[in-house]
Protein backbone atom coordinates (compact mmCIF):
# COMPACT_ATOMS: atom_id res chain seq x y z
CA UNK A 1 0.00 0.00 0.00
CA UNK A 2 2.89 2.10 0.80
CA UNK A 3 4.77 1.73 -2.55
CA UNK A 4 1.26 2.18 -4.79
CA UNK A 5 0.86 5.82 -2.48
CA UNK A 6 4.20 6.65 -3.15
CA UNK A 7 4.26 5.44 -6.95
CA UNK A 8 0.79 7.84 -7.13
CA UNK A 9 2.58 10.62 -5.57
CA UNK A 10 5.70 10.22 -8.10
CA UNK A 11 3.62 10.11 -11.35
CA UNK A 12 1.74 13.06 -9.77
CA UNK A 13 4.90 15.14 -9.47
CA UNK A 14 6.61 14.49 -12.36
CA UNK A 15 3.70 14.37 -14.96
CA UNK A 16 3.34 18.28 -14.81
CA UNK A 17 7.76 18.60 -14.99
CA UNK A 18 7.24 16.27 -17.72
CA UNK A 19 4.57 18.43 -19.61
CA UNK A 20 6.81 21.58 -18.87
CA UNK A 21 9.57 19.90 -20.71
CA UNK A 22 7.29 18.93 -23.79
CA UNK A 23 6.01 22.63 -24.12
CA UNK A 24 10.03 24.15 -24.00
CA UNK A 25 11.07 21.69 -26.30
CA UNK A 26 8.14 22.02 -28.21
CA UNK A 27 8.47 26.10 -28.31
CA UNK A 28 11.87 25.43 -29.67
CA UNK A 29 10.47 23.66 -32.70
CA UNK A 30 7.70 26.49 -33.41
CA UNK A 31 10.45 29.15 -33.21
CA UNK A 32 13.03 26.71 -35.51
CA UNK A 33 10.10 26.54 -38.28
CA UNK A 34 8.87 30.19 -38.07
CA UNK A 35 12.14 31.08 -38.78
CA UNK A 36 12.74 28.37 -41.93
CA UNK A 37 9.24 29.72 -42.67
CA UNK A 38 10.42 30.63 -46.29
CA UNK A 39 11.94 27.39 -47.06
CA UNK A 40 8.25 25.81 -46.80
CA UNK A 41 6.78 28.55 -49.07
CA UNK A 42 9.05 28.31 -51.34
CA UNK A 43 8.06 24.32 -51.90
CA UNK A 44 4.17 25.71 -52.07
CA UNK A 45 5.15 28.58 -54.58
CA UNK A 46 6.86 25.79 -56.36
CA UNK A 47 4.18 23.95 -55.84
CA UNK A 48 1.65 26.05 -57.69
CA UNK A 49 3.59 27.19 -60.35
CA UNK A 50 4.41 23.49 -61.95
CA UNK A 51 0.52 23.06 -61.65
CA UNK A 52 0.29 26.68 -63.54
CA UNK A 53 2.49 25.45 -66.40
CA UNK A 54 -0.67 23.06 -67.48
CA UNK A 55 -2.42 26.43 -68.08
CA UNK A 56 0.01 27.43 -70.95
CA UNK A 57 -1.04 25.05 -73.14
CA UNK A 58 -3.20 27.06 -75.85
CA UNK A 59 -5.15 23.63 -76.91
CA UNK A 60 -6.38 22.95 -73.21
CA UNK A 61 -9.92 21.54 -72.70
CA UNK A 62 -12.03 23.44 -70.67
CA UNK A 63 -13.03 20.41 -68.49
CA UNK A 64 -8.97 20.14 -68.19
CA UNK A 65 -8.80 24.05 -67.29
CA UNK A 66 -11.43 23.47 -64.39
CA UNK A 67 -9.55 20.47 -62.67
CA UNK A 68 -6.38 22.40 -62.83
CA UNK A 69 -8.21 25.31 -61.19
CA UNK A 70 -9.33 22.82 -59.02
CA UNK A 71 -5.78 22.11 -58.03
CA UNK A 72 -4.80 25.87 -57.81
CA UNK A 73 -7.62 26.96 -55.39
CA UNK A 74 -7.22 23.86 -53.15
CA UNK A 75 -3.57 25.12 -52.89
CA UNK A 76 -4.36 28.70 -52.52
CA UNK A 77 -7.69 28.22 -50.20
CA UNK A 78 -5.87 28.87 -46.97
CA UNK A 79 -2.67 30.94 -48.60
CA UNK A 80 -3.99 33.88 -50.79
CA UNK A 81 -7.61 34.25 -50.45
CA UNK A 82 -7.56 36.87 -53.25
CA UNK A 83 -6.12 33.82 -55.44
CA UNK A 84 -8.23 31.46 -54.93
CA UNK A 85 -11.20 33.59 -55.75
CA UNK A 86 -9.80 34.38 -59.12
CA UNK A 87 -9.56 30.60 -59.74
CA UNK A 88 -13.08 29.54 -58.64
CA UNK A 89 -14.82 32.19 -60.43
CA UNK A 90 -12.71 30.88 -63.22
CA UNK A 91 -14.48 27.31 -62.61
CA UNK A 92 -17.74 28.93 -62.30
CA UNK A 93 -17.43 30.48 -65.60
CA UNK A 94 -16.55 26.94 -67.09
CA UNK A 95 -19.06 25.34 -65.51
CA UNK A 96 -21.43 27.82 -66.48
CA UNK A 97 -20.18 27.79 -70.14
CA UNK A 98 -20.64 23.75 -69.82
CA UNK A 99 -23.78 23.85 -68.28
CA UNK A 100 -22.75 21.35 -66.29
CA UNK A 101 -24.68 21.69 -62.68
CA UNK A 102 -22.72 19.71 -60.52
CA UNK A 103 -19.71 21.31 -61.24
CA UNK A 104 -21.39 24.48 -60.62
CA UNK A 105 -22.39 23.57 -57.37
CA UNK A 106 -19.61 22.84 -56.21
CA UNK A 107 -17.81 26.18 -57.48
CA UNK A 108 -20.50 28.10 -55.72
CA UNK A 109 -20.14 26.07 -52.21
CA UNK A 110 -16.00 26.68 -52.21
CA UNK A 111 -16.65 30.07 -53.22
CA UNK A 112 -18.78 30.83 -50.35
CA UNK A 113 -16.26 29.05 -48.18
CA UNK A 114 -13.30 31.18 -49.38
CA UNK A 115 -15.58 34.13 -49.02
CA UNK A 116 -16.58 33.12 -45.47
CA UNK A 117 -12.94 33.07 -44.31
CA UNK A 118 -12.20 36.39 -45.80
CA UNK A 119 -14.54 37.96 -43.69
CA UNK A 120 -17.89 38.44 -46.49
CA UNK A 121 -20.53 36.52 -44.63
CA UNK A 122 -23.38 38.19 -46.45
CA UNK A 123 -21.77 37.24 -49.41
CA UNK A 124 -20.77 33.67 -48.63
CA UNK A 125 -24.50 33.27 -47.88
CA UNK A 126 -26.01 34.85 -51.07
CA UNK A 127 -23.73 32.24 -52.79
CA UNK A 128 -24.88 29.33 -50.70
CA UNK A 129 -28.46 30.43 -51.06
CA UNK A 130 -28.01 30.29 -54.76
CA UNK A 131 -27.17 26.79 -54.62
CA UNK A 132 -29.80 24.30 -55.72
CA UNK A 133 -29.41 21.46 -52.45
CA UNK A 134 -31.37 18.96 -54.07
CA UNK A 135 -29.42 18.49 -56.72
CA UNK A 136 -25.89 17.99 -54.38
CA UNK A 137 -24.42 14.35 -53.69
CA UNK A 138 -24.32 13.39 -50.16
CA UNK A 139 -20.47 14.91 -50.27
CA UNK A 140 -21.39 18.02 -51.59
CA UNK A 141 -23.99 18.64 -49.90
CA UNK A 142 -22.12 17.44 -46.15
CA UNK A 143 -19.34 20.17 -47.75
CA UNK A 144 -22.51 21.98 -48.26
CA UNK A 145 -24.05 22.13 -44.70
CA UNK A 146 -20.14 22.41 -43.41
CA UNK A 147 -19.88 25.88 -45.61
CA UNK A 148 -23.29 27.12 -43.57
CA UNK A 149 -22.01 26.02 -40.25
CA UNK A 150 -18.49 28.34 -40.44
CA UNK A 151 -20.25 30.72 -41.73
CA UNK A 152 -22.37 31.28 -38.94
CA UNK A 153 -19.18 30.45 -36.43
CA UNK A 154 -16.72 33.03 -37.67
CA UNK A 155 -19.79 35.49 -37.24
CA UNK A 156 -20.05 33.84 -33.87
CA UNK A 157 -16.39 34.73 -33.31
CA UNK A 158 -16.86 38.26 -34.81
CA UNK A 159 -19.43 39.47 -32.96
CA UNK A 160 -18.27 37.88 -29.71
CA UNK A 161 -19.83 38.88 -26.34
CA UNK A 162 -22.57 40.94 -28.10
CA UNK A 163 -26.24 38.93 -27.46
CA UNK A 164 -26.19 38.49 -31.29
CA UNK A 165 -23.38 35.96 -30.82
CA UNK A 166 -25.72 33.41 -29.41
CA UNK A 167 -28.05 33.72 -32.32
CA UNK A 168 -25.39 32.97 -34.36
CA UNK A 169 -24.37 29.76 -32.31
CA UNK A 170 -27.97 28.24 -32.24
CA UNK A 171 -27.93 28.40 -36.21
CA UNK A 172 -24.45 27.39 -36.41
CA UNK A 173 -25.85 23.87 -34.25
CA UNK A 174 -28.91 23.44 -36.86
CA UNK A 175 -26.66 23.39 -39.74
CA UNK A 176 -23.67 20.89 -37.68
CA UNK A 177 -26.80 18.38 -36.99
CA UNK A 178 -27.70 18.21 -40.26
CA UNK A 179 -23.58 17.21 -41.22
CA UNK A 180 -23.65 14.58 -38.71
CA UNK A 181 -26.90 13.00 -40.55
CA UNK A 182 -25.22 13.04 -43.99
CA UNK A 183 -21.25 11.98 -43.33
CA UNK A 184 -20.09 8.76 -43.06
CA UNK A 185 -19.05 7.86 -39.27
CA UNK A 186 -14.99 8.36 -38.67
CA UNK A 187 -14.75 10.36 -41.13
CA UNK A 188 -12.78 13.47 -40.75
CA UNK A 189 -15.53 15.77 -41.27
CA UNK A 190 -17.41 13.67 -38.48
CA UNK A 191 -13.99 14.07 -36.38
CA UNK A 192 -14.53 18.01 -36.48
CA UNK A 193 -18.13 18.17 -36.46
CA UNK A 194 -18.95 15.47 -33.43
CA UNK A 195 -16.30 16.77 -31.19
CA UNK A 196 -17.61 20.44 -30.84
CA UNK A 197 -20.89 18.62 -30.19
CA UNK A 198 -19.46 16.28 -27.46
CA UNK A 199 -17.93 19.03 -25.72
CA UNK A 200 -21.23 21.29 -25.91
CA UNK A 201 -22.43 18.27 -23.92
CA UNK A 202 -19.67 18.11 -21.69
CA UNK A 203 -18.88 14.57 -23.03
CA UNK A 204 -14.56 15.54 -22.95
CA UNK A 205 -13.47 12.31 -21.93
CA UNK A 206 -15.18 10.83 -25.53
CA UNK A 207 -14.41 13.95 -27.45
CA UNK A 208 -10.82 13.83 -26.19
CA UNK A 209 -10.76 9.95 -27.11
CA UNK A 210 -12.07 10.18 -30.69
CA UNK A 211 -9.62 13.12 -31.52
CA UNK A 212 -6.79 10.66 -29.81
CA UNK A 213 -7.96 8.36 -31.98
CA UNK A 214 -8.13 9.41 -35.13
CA UNK A 215 -5.27 11.46 -35.23
CA UNK A 216 -2.52 8.89 -35.22
CA UNK A 217 -3.40 8.68 -38.86
CA UNK A 218 -2.92 12.72 -40.04
CA UNK A 219 0.44 13.96 -40.76
CA UNK A 220 1.95 16.98 -39.27
CA UNK A 221 1.96 19.98 -41.59
CA UNK A 222 -1.04 19.26 -43.51
CA UNK A 223 -3.73 21.82 -42.78
CA UNK A 224 -6.14 18.72 -41.42
CA UNK A 225 -3.27 18.18 -38.42
CA UNK A 226 -3.73 21.66 -37.68
CA UNK A 227 -7.79 21.85 -37.06
CA UNK A 228 -7.40 18.08 -35.49
CA UNK A 229 -5.10 19.76 -33.03
CA UNK A 230 -6.53 23.39 -32.57
CA UNK A 231 -9.87 21.45 -31.46
CA UNK A 232 -8.08 19.25 -29.40
CA UNK A 233 -6.55 22.01 -27.58
CA UNK A 234 -9.92 23.68 -27.25
CA UNK A 235 -11.20 20.90 -25.48
CA UNK A 236 -8.48 21.02 -23.04
CA UNK A 237 -9.09 24.72 -22.25
CA UNK A 238 -12.81 23.56 -21.38
CA UNK A 239 -11.49 21.06 -19.06
CA UNK A 240 -8.76 23.93 -17.46
CA UNK A 241 -6.04 21.52 -18.55
CA UNK A 242 -3.79 24.51 -19.87
CA UNK A 243 -0.16 22.32 -20.32
CA UNK A 244 -2.30 20.04 -22.67
CA UNK A 245 -3.99 22.89 -24.16
CA UNK A 246 -0.67 24.79 -24.95
CA UNK A 247 1.22 21.64 -26.30
CA UNK A 248 -1.50 21.13 -29.00
CA UNK A 249 -1.92 24.62 -29.89
CA UNK A 250 2.08 24.44 -30.73
CA UNK A 251 1.56 21.25 -32.64
CA UNK A 252 -1.39 23.38 -34.90
CA UNK A 253 1.30 26.35 -35.10
CA UNK A 254 3.85 24.24 -36.09
CA UNK A 255 1.92 21.78 -38.61
CA UNK A 256 0.64 25.77 -39.98
CA UNK A 257 3.77 27.31 -40.76
CA UNK A 258 5.09 23.72 -42.36
CA UNK A 259 1.58 23.43 -44.26
CA UNK A 260 1.76 27.45 -45.42
CA UNK A 261 -1.52 28.20 -43.97
CA UNK A 262 -1.96 31.89 -43.19
CA UNK A 263 -5.65 31.46 -42.75
CA UNK A 264 -4.61 30.14 -39.11
CA UNK A 265 -5.91 31.36 -35.51
CA UNK A 266 -3.52 28.55 -33.25
CA UNK A 267 -0.55 31.02 -33.25
CA UNK A 268 -2.30 34.03 -31.98
CA UNK A 269 -3.79 31.90 -29.57
CA UNK A 270 -0.65 30.57 -28.34
CA UNK A 271 -0.01 34.37 -27.95
CA UNK A 272 -2.45 35.36 -25.82
CA UNK A 273 -1.96 32.32 -23.55
CA UNK A 274 1.49 32.74 -23.26
CA UNK A 275 0.88 36.83 -22.43
CA UNK A 276 -1.49 35.38 -19.81
CA UNK A 277 1.06 33.52 -17.99
CA UNK A 278 3.72 36.81 -17.99
CA UNK A 279 5.78 35.07 -21.31
CA UNK A 280 5.80 38.64 -23.17
CA UNK A 281 8.64 38.45 -25.38
CA UNK A 282 7.62 35.30 -26.97
CA UNK A 283 3.67 36.44 -27.15
CA UNK A 284 4.60 39.63 -28.68
CA UNK A 285 6.95 37.80 -31.92
CA UNK A 286 3.84 35.09 -32.23
CA UNK A 287 0.90 37.70 -32.14
CA UNK A 288 2.91 39.47 -34.93
CA UNK A 289 3.22 36.74 -36.90
CA UNK A 290 -0.43 36.28 -36.54
CA UNK A 291 -1.00 39.42 -38.01
CA UNK A 292 1.46 39.26 -40.78
CA UNK A 293 -0.08 36.11 -42.06
CA UNK A 294 -3.69 37.08 -41.84
CA UNK A 295 -2.56 40.38 -43.37
CA UNK A 296 -0.82 38.18 -46.43
CA UNK A 297 -4.06 36.13 -46.54
CA UNK A 298 -6.39 39.03 -45.89
CA UNK A 299 -8.67 37.23 -43.71
CA UNK A 300 -10.62 40.12 -41.57
CA UNK A 301 -11.50 37.81 -38.51
CA UNK A 302 -8.26 36.59 -37.98
CA UNK A 303 -6.60 40.24 -38.61
CA UNK A 304 -9.06 41.59 -36.15
CA UNK A 305 -8.22 39.12 -33.42
CA UNK A 306 -4.75 39.60 -33.66
CA UNK A 307 -5.33 43.20 -33.91
CA UNK A 308 -7.03 43.37 -30.36
CA UNK A 309 -4.44 41.79 -28.85
CA UNK A 310 -1.30 43.12 -30.16
CA UNK A 311 -1.11 46.60 -28.55
CA UNK A 312 -2.50 45.05 -25.47
CA UNK A 313 0.85 42.10 -25.84
CA UNK A 314 3.14 45.43 -27.33
CA UNK A 315 2.39 47.24 -24.63
CA UNK A 316 3.70 44.99 -22.34
CA UNK A 317 6.47 43.91 -24.05
CA UNK A 318 7.77 47.57 -23.98
CA UNK A 319 7.24 48.29 -20.37
CA UNK A 320 8.93 45.57 -19.66
CA UNK A 321 11.46 46.55 -22.11
CA UNK A 322 11.58 49.57 -19.99
CA UNK A 323 11.94 47.54 -16.68
CA UNK A 324 14.82 45.98 -18.03
CA UNK A 325 16.37 49.36 -18.82
CA UNK A 326 15.94 51.13 -15.40
CA UNK A 327 17.22 48.30 -13.90
CA UNK A 328 20.36 48.63 -16.10
CA UNK A 329 20.92 51.73 -15.45
CA UNK A 330 20.46 50.90 -11.57
CA UNK A 331 22.71 48.28 -12.04
CA UNK A 332 25.56 50.89 -14.14
CA UNK A 333 25.36 53.13 -11.02
CA UNK A 334 25.84 50.60 -8.38
CA UNK A 335 28.88 49.71 -10.47
CA UNK A 336 29.68 52.98 -10.90
CA UNK A 337 29.59 53.82 -6.75
CA UNK A 338 31.73 50.90 -5.87
CA UNK A 339 34.12 51.59 -9.01
CA UNK A 340 35.08 55.34 -6.86
CA UNK A 341 35.26 53.31 -3.86
CA UNK A 342 37.44 50.82 -5.16
CA UNK A 343 39.65 53.13 -6.43
CA UNK A 344 40.08 54.97 -3.07
CA UNK A 345 40.77 51.99 -1.55
CA UNK A 346 43.57 51.69 -4.33
CA UNK A 347 44.82 54.54 -3.61
CA UNK A 348 45.42 54.48 0.21
CA UNK A 349 46.82 50.77 -0.81
CA UNK A 350 49.10 52.68 -2.85
CA UNK A 351 50.00 55.22 -0.51
CA UNK A 352 50.64 52.34 2.15
CA UNK A 353 52.46 50.65 0.06
CA UNK A 354 54.52 53.82 -0.50
CA UNK A 355 55.08 54.29 3.45
CA UNK A 356 56.03 50.95 4.19
CA UNK A 357 58.90 51.03 1.21
CA UNK A 358 60.08 54.42 2.61
CA UNK A 359 59.97 52.62 5.91
CA UNK A 360 61.63 49.76 4.79
CA UNK A 361 64.66 52.23 2.94
CA UNK A 362 65.46 53.85 6.53
CA UNK A 363 65.75 50.48 8.36
CA UNK A 364 66.89 48.14 5.72
CA UNK A 365 70.83 48.70 6.54
CA UNK A 366 69.66 48.47 10.33
CA UNK A 367 68.45 45.22 10.56
CA UNK A 368 68.18 42.41 7.39
CA UNK A 369 65.45 40.94 9.13
CA UNK A 370 63.73 43.80 9.12
CA UNK A 371 63.96 44.09 5.40
CA UNK A 372 63.29 40.70 4.61
CA UNK A 373 59.59 41.21 7.02
CA UNK A 374 59.32 44.63 5.07
CA UNK A 375 59.45 42.64 1.44
CA UNK A 376 57.03 40.32 2.93
CA UNK A 377 54.59 43.44 3.60
CA UNK A 378 55.47 44.85 0.23
CA UNK A 379 54.14 41.48 -1.64
CA UNK A 380 51.27 41.60 0.51
CA UNK A 381 50.28 44.68 0.05
CA UNK A 382 50.20 44.13 -3.78
CA UNK A 383 48.34 41.19 -3.47
CA UNK A 384 46.23 43.29 -1.88
CA UNK A 385 45.99 45.84 -4.59
CA UNK A 386 45.33 43.24 -6.93
CA UNK A 387 42.51 41.79 -5.04
CA UNK A 388 41.07 44.74 -4.52
CA UNK A 389 40.96 45.46 -8.80
CA UNK A 390 38.80 42.39 -9.03
CA UNK A 391 37.27 42.64 -5.30
CA UNK A 392 33.71 42.22 -6.48
CA UNK A 393 33.76 38.90 -8.87
CA UNK A 394 36.56 37.54 -6.40
CA UNK A 395 34.81 37.02 -3.50
CA UNK A 396 31.74 35.52 -5.31
CA UNK A 397 34.29 32.95 -7.15
CA UNK A 398 36.94 32.60 -3.27
CA UNK A 399 33.44 30.85 -1.85
CA UNK A 400 33.07 28.01 -4.52
CA UNK A 401 37.35 27.47 -4.28
CA UNK A 402 38.25 28.16 -0.65
CA UNK A 403 35.59 24.95 0.17
CA UNK A 404 36.59 23.00 -2.35
CA UNK A 405 40.31 22.90 -2.93
CA UNK A 406 40.97 22.81 1.34
CA UNK A 407 38.79 19.76 1.32
CA UNK A 408 40.94 18.94 -1.85
CA UNK A 409 44.28 19.25 -0.01
CA UNK A 410 43.05 17.30 2.80
CA UNK A 411 42.35 14.79 0.41
CA UNK A 412 45.92 14.85 -1.42
CA UNK A 413 47.41 14.46 2.25
CA UNK A 414 45.74 11.82 2.69
CA UNK A 415 46.69 10.06 -0.11
CA UNK A 416 50.17 10.98 -0.18
CA UNK A 417 50.33 9.60 3.10
CA UNK A 418 48.82 6.53 1.86
CA UNK A 419 51.32 6.54 -1.28
CA UNK A 420 54.14 7.34 1.40
CA UNK A 421 53.23 3.94 3.61
CA UNK A 422 52.88 1.58 0.12
CA UNK A 423 56.20 2.66 -0.87
CA UNK A 424 57.87 2.49 2.86
CA UNK A 425 55.73 -1.59 2.69
CA UNK A 426 57.61 -2.33 -0.63
CA UNK A 427 60.92 -0.81 0.91
CA UNK A 428 60.94 -2.46 3.95
CA UNK A 429 60.09 -5.79 2.68
CA UNK A 430 63.01 -5.80 -0.11
CA UNK A 431 60.76 -4.87 -3.13
CA UNK A 432 63.20 -2.76 -4.56
CA UNK A 433 62.19 -3.75 -8.71
CA UNK A 434 58.39 -2.76 -7.54
CA UNK A 435 59.46 0.50 -5.66
CA UNK A 436 61.76 1.50 -8.65
CA UNK A 437 58.71 0.85 -11.19
CA UNK A 438 56.37 2.48 -8.73
CA UNK A 439 58.95 5.47 -8.44
CA UNK A 440 59.64 5.62 -12.18
CA UNK A 441 55.69 5.23 -13.11
CA UNK A 442 54.05 8.48 -13.58
CA UNK A 443 50.52 7.21 -13.46
CA UNK A 444 49.77 8.54 -10.21
CA UNK A 445 50.94 12.43 -11.14
CA UNK A 446 48.55 11.46 -14.12
CA UNK A 447 45.46 10.37 -12.06
CA UNK A 448 46.06 13.26 -9.72
CA UNK A 449 46.21 15.59 -12.45
CA UNK A 450 43.21 14.60 -14.07
CA UNK A 451 40.88 14.37 -11.14
CA UNK A 452 42.51 18.02 -10.47
CA UNK A 453 41.43 19.27 -13.49
CA UNK A 454 37.88 17.34 -13.13
CA UNK A 455 37.76 19.58 -9.56
CA UNK A 456 38.68 22.56 -11.79
CA UNK A 457 36.52 22.36 -14.15
CA UNK A 458 33.18 21.43 -11.82
CA UNK A 459 34.03 24.49 -9.34
CA UNK A 460 34.33 26.59 -12.48
CA UNK A 461 31.51 25.88 -14.03
CA UNK A 462 29.23 26.26 -10.49
CA UNK A 463 30.26 29.70 -10.99
CA UNK A 464 29.74 30.23 -14.15
CA UNK A 465 27.29 27.66 -15.26
CA UNK A 466 26.69 29.12 -18.81
CA UNK A 467 30.14 29.55 -19.63
CA UNK A 468 30.42 27.26 -22.38
CA UNK A 469 27.13 28.18 -24.08
CA UNK A 470 28.30 31.86 -23.99
CA UNK A 471 31.54 30.76 -25.23
CA UNK A 472 30.12 29.49 -28.36
CA UNK A 473 28.13 31.93 -29.15
CA UNK A 474 31.23 33.98 -29.76
CA UNK A 475 32.68 31.18 -32.30
CA UNK A 476 30.47 30.49 -35.86
CA UNK A 477 28.24 27.66 -35.68
CA UNK A 478 30.16 25.42 -37.34
CA UNK A 479 33.00 26.09 -34.84
CA UNK A 480 32.03 25.67 -31.71
CA UNK A 481 33.39 23.04 -28.84
CA UNK A 482 31.28 20.90 -27.55
CA UNK A 483 32.84 18.65 -24.63
CA UNK A 484 32.65 15.09 -24.86
CA UNK A 485 30.50 12.51 -23.08
CA UNK A 486 31.94 12.79 -19.54
CA UNK A 487 33.62 15.74 -20.06
CA UNK A 488 32.95 19.39 -18.51
CA UNK A 489 35.51 21.61 -20.54
CA UNK A 490 37.97 20.82 -23.55
CA UNK A 491 41.77 22.16 -23.16
CA UNK A 492 40.58 24.74 -25.55
CA UNK A 493 38.01 25.79 -22.67
CA UNK A 494 39.72 25.58 -19.89
CA UNK A 495 42.37 27.78 -21.05
CA UNK A 496 40.24 30.57 -21.68
CA UNK A 497 38.38 29.65 -18.36
CA UNK A 498 41.53 30.82 -16.56
CA UNK A 499 41.18 33.71 -18.95
CA UNK A 500 37.83 34.38 -17.62
CA UNK A 501 39.40 33.94 -13.89
CA UNK A 502 41.97 36.35 -14.51
CA UNK A 503 44.72 34.92 -15.51
CA UNK A 504 45.66 35.71 -19.02
CA UNK A 505 49.38 35.31 -19.09
CA UNK A 506 50.12 32.30 -21.32
CA UNK A 507 53.16 31.12 -19.12
CA UNK A 508 51.05 30.48 -16.13
CA UNK A 509 48.14 29.14 -18.29
CA UNK A 510 51.06 26.57 -19.42
CA UNK A 511 52.33 25.72 -16.28
CA UNK A 512 48.70 25.18 -14.73
CA UNK A 513 47.50 22.99 -17.85
CA UNK A 514 51.16 21.31 -17.84
CA UNK A 515 51.70 22.58 -21.72
CA UNK A 516 53.87 24.02 -23.63
CA UNK A 517 53.84 27.72 -23.89
CA UNK A 518 53.59 27.46 -27.95
CA UNK A 519 51.07 25.41 -27.34
CA UNK A 520 48.24 28.21 -25.33
CA UNK A 521 49.50 31.00 -28.11
CA UNK A 522 48.64 28.38 -31.08
CA UNK A 523 45.27 27.83 -29.19
CA UNK A 524 44.71 31.46 -28.55
CA UNK A 525 45.05 32.75 -31.94
CA UNK A 526 43.24 30.01 -33.56
CA UNK A 527 39.80 30.60 -31.62
CA UNK A 528 40.72 34.23 -32.06
CA UNK A 529 40.93 34.25 -35.26
CA UNK A 530 37.76 31.97 -36.07
CA UNK A 531 35.98 34.59 -33.76
CA UNK A 532 32.79 36.23 -34.86
CA UNK A 533 34.49 38.77 -33.00
CA UNK A 534 37.98 38.73 -33.56
CA UNK A 535 39.17 42.32 -32.14
CA UNK A 536 37.82 41.83 -28.64
CA UNK A 537 37.51 38.18 -28.53
CA UNK A 538 39.57 37.46 -25.31
CA UNK A 539 37.93 40.89 -23.78
CA UNK A 540 34.21 39.24 -24.45
CA UNK A 541 35.48 36.00 -22.79
CA UNK A 542 36.45 38.25 -19.51
CA UNK A 543 32.37 39.48 -19.70
CA UNK A 544 30.78 36.30 -19.40
CA UNK A 545 28.64 36.52 -16.17
CA UNK A 546 28.90 34.18 -13.31
CA UNK A 547 26.60 32.20 -11.53
CA UNK A 548 22.84 34.18 -10.30
CA UNK A 549 23.10 33.99 -6.16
Amino acid sequence: MKYRLFLFMLVFISMPLFAQQQVDSLLKVLDLTIKNSDQYEKLKTQRISMIKDGLKNPEISKEDKYRINAQLYNEYESYICDSARFYINQNISIASQLRNRTWQNESMIKKAHILATSGLYAEAMKVLESVQKQTLSLSKLAEYYITFENVYLYQAEYVSGDEYMYDYLNLMNVYRDSVLNVVSEGSYEYIITKVPKLVDKGEFKEAETLLYNYLPGVSSGTRNYSVLTSILAFVYQCTHQTELRKINLIKSAISDVKAVVKENNSIRSLAELLYEEGQIVRADHYVKASMEDANFYNARLRNLQASKMLPIIDNAYQLEKEMQRKKLQMLLIVISILSVFLMIAIVLVIRQVKKLAKARQEVMNANKELHKLNNDLIEANNQQRLTNNSLTEANRIKEEYIGRFLGLCSVYIDKLEIYRRMLNKKAASGKVEELYATLKSSQFIEDELKEFYHNFDSSFLSIFPEFVECFNRLLPEEERILPKQGEQLTTELRIFALIRLGITDSLKIANFLRYSITTIYTYRSKLRNKSICRERFEEEVTKIGSFRA
